[in-house]
């Protein structure tokens, strides 16, 4: 059976609300959040673009974004279960050097599955089987391949994280980019576990953890570890409203 992809040019912010699902449209959710927040700004919201601007990697200065997907299907190893990337940015350095960005909204939610339980299938399955399944196994391969670090089965990592990250990885080599970003936008009051994954996600990767509005990195990433990868975890309070206005916007959209 074929599985259909499909996007439209987003001119208002509530044209975002059925790409991530109606019961994530709701304020407080990251989902709304990242949508109000993003497309209020038109495009990389400003406090994120000086962070990457004065961060003192030449790379990542004067970061303009032309493009953002929303929910995103980047394809892993297969055509089967690709990662739904919340937000693709695709925009050029100060030099006019692509660059990729790979969004990924947070409030209270959790990065999904650790990777000893998601090996194994859904770890709420209470039939769960006791042997990994060798489907996860080759696609866990083809991620550690391109984090260039194996993840082993047992891992306490977050699987989101590393397929999230391997998304940006791929992305960005696709489109000739000189680097990726892979930004967790937080919304709310901070979630110390998730924090704290975030950390341990970097640190297994070589890195000393993560410490919020600081770009980490480079982490040289890809098959051939190539590739200048930087984190950023930007933490955001929530306004409090309860509504905002439709606003139009000509900024560079999904079309």
């Amino acid at each position: 059976m074929t599985t259909f992809y499909g996007y439209k040019r987003l001119t208002t912010v509530d044209d975002w609300k059925g790409l991530a699902g109606e019961d994530k449209w709701v304020p407080t959710r990251s989902a709304y959040e990242l949508a109000h927040c993003w497309h209020q700004f038109g495009g990389l919201p400003g406090p994120i673009a000086r962070a990457l601007d004065t961060s003192g990697h030449e790379v990542l200065r004067g970061i303009s974004v032309d493009l953002c997907l929303v929910e995103k299907p980047v394809f892993l190893d297969t055509r089967v279960a690709p990662s739904m990337t919340d937000l693709m940015a695709y925009g050029r350095n100060a030099k006019g050097d692509a660059v990729v960005l790979a969004v990924e909204g947070k409030a209270d939610e959790p990065f999904a599955s650790r990777v000893y339980a998601w090996v194994l299938g859904d770890e709420k399955n209470p039939t769960m089987p006791a042997h990994p399944r060798r489907t996860r196994l080759r696609r866990l391969e083809f991620l550690s391949k391109h984090l260039s670090k194996e993840i082993p089965p047992d891992s306490t990592l977050r699987y989101q994280l590393l397929h999230r990250t391997v998304s940006a990885v791929l992305e960005a080599q696709l489109h000739g980019a000189v680097a990726a970003v892979v930004l967790v936008h937080a919304f709310g009051p901070q979630v110390a576990d998730n924090l704290s994954d975030f950390s341990e996600f970097l640190r297994e990767l070589g890195g000393t953890g993560v410490t919020k509005g600081t770009v980490s990195g480079p982490y040289q990433l890809g098959e051939q570890r190539d590739l200048p990868t930087y984190f950023l975890w930007w933490q955001q309070a929530i306004t409090g409203e309860t509504a905002r206005p439709s606003v139009a916007t000509d900024a560079p959209f999904p079309s």
